[in-house]
């Protein structure tokens, strides 16, 4: 995914975020925006008003760098009333491999209205993703992230959400596109197109992983370890160590793989992608 559109608030502040890895094409749209490559939508306050004020023309134009079979990651949070030009725009590029980013908000602390957008757009992206329109959609809980980002001061909330965000993204893309050094790794189901992002460790007591999304019928998961080249090399426990790990994750219903890559990092890190078939249920705050 080497073409980033953040649609938003949030989305755009994901996409900046990326937009620090120079493989990164990104795109910003959202209104009030005046920094030159980004494009403002017209006037709203709803979902419903977003969508019939976008000009595809001029997304078009704007759009014009992402051609046939490029792929696209669109990154928007739920309730955002800029949610509702998701669609429009991504009719522009249609003929791209398209992913969403989906940041599932604190449902209880937005508006009635914008519960209604987020439910709306959660259910129709992912049926989109599901009938193979979208190669796939991401999940992210807004709650799970502040968990997993931990204590930080109300002026570096917002960046510090967005970095989390995009590196974990940036990192995985990145292992997607490396040789590993060893792997196991097996395609998921052709119609589990429904995703989120985990952290995990292989740090006795801190084996369990977190995933960003309460994934449903998870059928498959698989792990990214990124190692030391040190440890590759001088650690004779590691090998046993990850299987017993992936295995862990392995049962009747879910299989379990893992790739293993050299990095230049001080420790290890581990990462992962669930995959779920099955339409997700809101979150309720």
């Amino acid at each position: 995914m080497d073409k980033v559109i953040g649609l938003g608030k949030l989305g755009c502040a994901i996409a900046e975020e990326l937009s620090k890895h120079p493989e990164y094409r990104i795109y910003k749209i959202e209104p009030g925006f005046t920094e030159r490559g980004s494009l403002e939508l017209g006037a709203y306050t709803t979902h419903e008003e977003c969508e019939s004020v976008v000009d595809q023309d001029e997304v078009s134009i704007y759009l014009r760098s992402i051609k046939d079979k490029h792929e696209v990651l669109l990154i928007v949070e739920g309730g955002d009333p800029a949610s509702g030009a998701a669609l429009r725009i991504l009719e522009t590029v249609r003929d791209s491999k398209i992913n969403v980013l989906y940041i599932c908000p604190e449902r209880s602390m937005i508006s009635e209205s914008r519960k209604s957008s987020d439910e709306m757009c959660f259910h129709v992206l992912q049926e989109y993703a599901r009938s193979g329109v979208f190669e796939r959609i991401f999940l992210v809980d807004s709650i799970t992230l502040d968990t997993l980002v931990g204590d930080v001061s109300i002026q570096k909330y917002e960046q510090s959400v967005s970095h989390f965000v995009s590196y974990v993204v940036a990192m995985i893309n990145y292992f997607h596109h490396t040789e590993p050094v060893l792997s196991t790794k097996i395609e998921p189901n052709q119609i589990a197109r429904i995703a989120t992002f985990g952290i995990s460790s292989l740090t006795e007591g801190e084996e369990e992983t977190s995933l960003m999304f309460p994934l449903e019928e998870i059928g498959d998961i698989h792990f990214f370890y990124g190692v030391p080249e040190q440890d590759l090399e001088e650690d004779p426990t590691l090998i046993k160590r990850i299987k017993a790990h992936v295995k862990g994750y392995r049962h009747q219903k879910v299989s379990s793989s893992f790739s293993v890559y050299s990095t230049t990092f001080d420790s290890l890190m581990v990462l992962c992608l669930a995959y779920s078939s099955k339409i997700q249920s809101m979150i309720e705050s």
